[in-house]
């Protein structure tokens, strides 16, 4: 009877036992974009990239959650079990190792002053069920992500690191990507090239694409974030007015009043250490991941080639504090458009790589929907804004602002008859009676009507009379109707 006692009490432990032997069980991760857990020989660690490219001062917190506490089982001599050479089964709590540059000190600044992100990692040491869960992550006092704690009994550990580096050392080489040479385009001008009539010409004498160029070079950041900590709780809606200045036709815009403009790039400079952008057209954010532009502005380039700019205000600055320049993973045109002059089709979608952080000057505009009626009331307000060409030829600083006048498919022809074969059902044509209006460099911002207090962008800048170098406001402009093609742009937006 003893023996069958001593038997059954042994397979008990046994089980016991084995329950601690078992590999560790992975938590919920909260913050999957920016951490993962990697296996490292016959340890787990955890491997933290931060996406917070082109900063060379960096202090990191992260904050972890473990379920439990130590327990130790004690088992009478008589009765103990050997189980790998150990005559007690024991539970631990484990430990979290300090945070380290990831995967060591060298490589990790190396990269950073190439303008990679400060990678980090710590160690798990001792867990026997489940590894420790992160429930913060804080880069220079800005939290990029959090998680819920456990509850009792439970433990939390906190762990920090700071990491600085300076110029002088070579940048760390990344596997070389091969960009196609884009389509050429007759409107599309290379860098640094003043803008002039032939530069600009869509091989129409009278109507003009609107773009332009303004190089920036600097070191080559994938991701500059300055964004404001404490953005008002209205942040999330689309279409929400910011600061408002007075418009008197071609006023600058006071920073954050359209929070969903921003400004779309040509990376032309393939150092990988190195970023020149070339401003090419204007963009609005329509989600936490897309921007709307016209399909002219970015037919035939790669994602690669191409960086946008949200919470820009000032065209001279970079960085610029509370804007992110972003990377692009998927140029989406639409399959109407195959590089013609057509504007009923040129309209064009940008993904980005991350969502964006929404913050006072940054959010997105509302889209028209199916359900929304199309006509445009002479009551509401209907705008354009961008950073084109100012009456001197020059490009702007700071973005303007300009009220205009939508008006029918008939009377835009009675005025613009050179433009019958540019004007289809699929078009918009707006004008402003004191000459005022989007030229070169203004390719791709939206036509926004205010409607209840919420702007909606309507269509989108595609081409205007020309007028030597500039554009002969007084005619209409042409833009790519978007409440026309709203199944396809559904389709195509990333949330």
């Amino acid at each position: 009877m003893a023996n069958a006692a001593l038997q059954l009490l042994t397979l008990t432990l046994l089980g016991l036992c084995l329950r601690c032997a078992q590999p560790q069980r992975l938590p919920p991760n909260p913050c999957g974009s920016i951490f993962s857990y990697e296996r490292q020989g016959d340890r787990w660690i955890g491997h933290l990239t931060p996406g917070s490219d082109g900063l060379h001062d960096v202090n990191i917190r992260m904050m972890f959650a473990s379920r439990g506490t130590q327990v130790s089982t004690t088992i009478p001599r008589a009765y103990q079990v050997t189980l790998n050479s150990s005559s007690l089964c024991t539970v631990q709590s484990g430990t979290v190792s300090s945070m380290a540059p990831y995967p060591d000190k060298q490589t990790a600044f190396d990269r950073m002053r190439a303008g990679y992100s400060a990678q980090t990692f710590v160690r798990f040491d001792g867990y026997q069920f489940e590894l420790p869960k992160l429930i913060l992550v804080q880069v220079n006092g800005h939290t990029l992500c959090t998680g819920n704690k456990y509850g009792p009994p439970s433990s939390t550990a906190t762990r920090d690191l700071h990491m600085a580096v300076s110029g002088g050392v070579a940048p760390v080489q990344r596997p070389t990507t091969v960009i196609q040479p884009p389509v050429v385009h007759r409107d599309r001008p290379q860098a640094q090239v003043q803008p002039t009539a032939s530069t600009f010409s869509t091989g129409n004498p009278f109507l003009s694409r609107l773009t332009t160029v303004k190089p920036v070079t600097t070191a080559k950041p994938v991701v500059i974030v300055e964004t404001r900590r404490d953005p008002p709780p209205d942040v999330t809606e689309c279409g929400v007015e910011g600061f408002i200045g007075l418009q008197i036709g071609g006023e600058n815009v006071p920073r954050g009043r359209f929070p969903w403009l921003a400004a779309l790039y040509h990376d032309t400079n393939n150092d990988a250490s190195k970023i020149e952008l070339v401003y090419k057209c204007v963009t609005t954010l329509i989600s936490g991941r897309t921007v709307i532009t016209a399909a002219h502005c970015i037919y035939g380039m790669t994602p690669d080639q191409l960086r946008v700019y949200v919470g820009r205000h000032d065209s001279t600055l970079h960085p610029e504090r509370d804007a992110t320049l972003m990377a692009v993973e998927s140029v989406r045109t639409h399959p109407d458009f195959v590089g013609n002059l057509l504007p009923d089709s040129d309209v064009g979608l940008l993904v980005l790589t991350e969502h964006v952080v929404y913050s006072s000057y940054v959010r997105p505009i509302c889209l028209w929907t199916s359900s929304t009626p199309l006509g445009i009331d002479e009551s509401e307000q209907t705008a354009v804004a961008g950073w084109g060409i100012d009456s001197t030829l020059k490009p702007t600083r700071f973005p303007t602002t300009v009220n205009v006048r939508p008006v029918s498919r008939e009377e835009c022809l009675r005025e613009m008859v050179t433009a019958k074969d540019f004007l289809t059902p699929r078009t918009l044509c707006a004008g402003n009676s004191q000459g005022h209006g989007p030229c070169l460099g203004d390719s791709g911002g939206g036509l926004m009507v205010l409607r209840n207090n919420r702007w909606l962008v309507r269509g989108i800048v595609s081409l205007a009379q020309r007028a030597g170098n500039s554009c002969d406001l007084s005619r209409f402009v042409i833009y790519c109707d978007v409440a026309r093609h709203l199944s396809w742009i559904e389709q195509n937006v990333v949330r």
